[in-house]
């Protein structure tokens, strides 16, 4: 590790390594000291012992842009520039050197006990973790000393608009990392879609599911979220529970919960908030509301969520089979809800026992069991490392939970699967002409669109709108909407996507029969053209028999 810029920097960043005790080599590079902290200084970057393998920069300016240039011909590994500079200079300094920067904060990896980082963070060393990439580095160092109880291997932070290494190319690498077992990404800036996919494909060839953080709720990036199989969150709290989940036992492959409430009155909130997110927590099958019903007594109401709060008290094995016949049915993950009321009919002792049966029950049925605790403080750090120990997922916030969960079976959804996407030439919609309509109708009939002779709108509420628009963020974004319904995707589509797209529009059989072809019409027609058609309009009459009927053409294409 070279340190490069002044000594009482360097000195700080020195600290921050023996704290998490960093075993590797530190070189620090300060004209004119001789130790820095007790270590060996070096006057320049040439006089090194060798390129280092991550490089820490604090200077600015011209400074920078040298030291870049320098490490780049010592064949270093990899630069960090705290210090601020020109990107571009940066950029061509470093050729083909990975570089964060200007302005970095740094990565705090602790995974090798290297923080590389000035300031103060909360990461703890461990051996398996998530990732998670920031776009700024006031969320970063939140994120570290507010973990929740979520082992986080590494924390990065990439600026868009920077010098070099883009989100994409940092997230690839660090999934390939086998102690990463998820990632994290802080996306309101998305940078080259294309990239973004290929880091999707990576992702599923490894296993991995990746979450984004992002607050808006444009219709282009729900889309390309989509197409790359990840899920969008929109706040950090839920960032932290989602990858707790995909940490201990990955994506959801389907959308059953069950749910057992430690004490009393939370099952009310927790069925009203599963409903908003759209989760499903089935009925318990008879096999279940007989067995459950001989643990728990007369009285008890055997649905879900379960109350058990009267079992609290009751041994370990009695609590062990209850949870464990709660476990058995259709749910892919059950969820153990617990609050401070615990501490009243026990205190410490009761959350004791309740642990010990759920990590048994775990154990004995070898599903997904989630502790959850209903406040936002959650788990101490103690506590939760002690559950995930068990491989029992330490859950905290019920609405952040419900979310978490909601993103968890997304992610295991049947169109998880990366796509490539067709891309807009650069300059579509730049220079624009209007085609003639005759042509461009001509060119869609050819492709194999039936055409209302008319060319008058349908009724207003039964046609199905299509609107395409050449965005270079996202690609080809196709929204179609019918009355107040409307659904997005990309180009080109997916097998059976176009179908998907109908159904939530709520079109019957016949319809989606009649408008899917017409669709795929479209689509071939805007790739024949080569990607220079900007924006386009139609409206598809689905009919009673026989295909669907496009009127209603608005076209705008680039020149030539």
């Amino acid at each position: 590790m070279a340190l490069i810029g002044p000594e009482a920097w360097c000195a700080e960043v020195i600290a921050k390594l023996r704290e998490m005790r960093f075993v590797w080599s530190i070189w620090p590079v300060v004209p004119g000291a001789k130790f820095v902290a007790g270590i060996r200084a070096y006057p320049a970057i040439e006089q090194l012992p060798a390129g280092p393998d991550l490089a820490f920069i604090g200077q600015d300016g011209a400074q920078a842009v040298e030291a870049v240039a320098a490490l780049s011909r010592r064949d270093a590994g990899g630069a960090i520039c705290q210090g601020e500079a020109i990107p571009a200079d940066l950029g061509r300094a470093a050729g083909d050197m990975p570089l964060l920067g200007p302005g970095c904060r740094g990565v705090i990896n602790a995974l090798e006990r290297a923080p590389i980082w000035d300031g103060a963070h909360g990461l703890r060393h461990v051996k398996r973790g998530v990732a998670i990439i920031a776009r700024n580095a006031s969320l970063a160092q939140t994120l570290s000393q507010d973990r929740r109880g979520l082992p986080i291997a590494v924390l990065a932070v990439a600026e868009p608009g920077r010098a070099q290494t883009g989100l994409a190319l940092l997230g690839e690498a660090l999934l390939r990392d086998e102690r990463i077992s998820a990632l994290g990404i802080q996306a309101e800036d998305l940078g080259d879609p294309q990239a973004l996919i290929e880091m999707a494909q990576t992702a599923e060839t490894l296993g991995k599911s990746v979450v984004i953080l992002r607050s808006g709720q444009e219709t282009g990036a729900r889309a390309l979220f989509e197409r790359a199989g990840m899920a969008q969150v929109s706040s950090p709290e839920t960032l932290l529970e989602t990858l707790k989940i995909l940490h201990v036992t990955g994506a959801l492959p389907a959308n059953m919960f069950a749910a057992l409430c430690a004490s009393g009155g939370t099952g009310g909130r927790l069925r009203d908030l599963a409903q908003a997110e759209g989760l499903d927590l089935p009925a318990f099958s008879d096999a279940q509301r007989e067995a459950l019903a001989r643990d728990l007594g007369p009285g008890v109401a055997l649905k879900n969520p379960l109350d058990c709060s009267s079992a609290v008290q009751r041994s370990v094995p009695r609590l062990t089979r209850i949870m464990s016949e709660a476990m058995t049915g259709r749910a892919v993950l059950t969820l153990l809800v617990v609050d401070e009321a615990l501490q009243g009919v026990g205190g410490d002792a009761a959350w004791e026992r309740v642990a010990e049966a759920a990590a048994a029950a775990r154990a004995r049925v070898g599903m997904p069991l989630a502790l959850l605790a209903t406040g936002p403080e959650g788990w101490s750090e103690t506590r939760a490392e002690a559950l995930l120990d068990n491989r029992l997922i330490p859950l905290c916030g019920l609405q952040e939970a419900c979310e978490a969960l909601a993103a968890c079976v997304a992610l295991g959804g049947p169109l998880r699967r990366p796509a490539p996407l067709f891309m807009p030439v650069p300059d579509a919609g730049v220079g624009t002409r209007i085609p003639d309509q005759a042509e461009a109708l001509g060119m869609l009939a050819a492709e194999g669109l039936a055409v209302s002779p008319a060319q008058m709108p349908a009724a207003e509420g039964q046609a199905v709108q299509l609107h395409l628009s050449a965005q270079p963020t996202y690609g080809y974004v196709l929204s179609l909407r019918r009355g107040s319904a409307e659904a997005t995707g990309l180009l080109p589509l997916r097998a059976g996507e176009a179908q998907r797209l109908l159904e939530a529009l709520g079109c019957a059989a016949p319809e989606i029969e009649a408008v899917v072809p017409a669709l795929l019409s479209v689509q071939d027609y805007v790739i024949a053209q080569g990607g220079r058609v900007a924006e386009l309009e139609l409206a598809f009459c689905p009919g009673a028999h026989g295909p669907a009927l496009a009127s209603g053409l608005k076209i705008r294409a680039a020149s030539a």
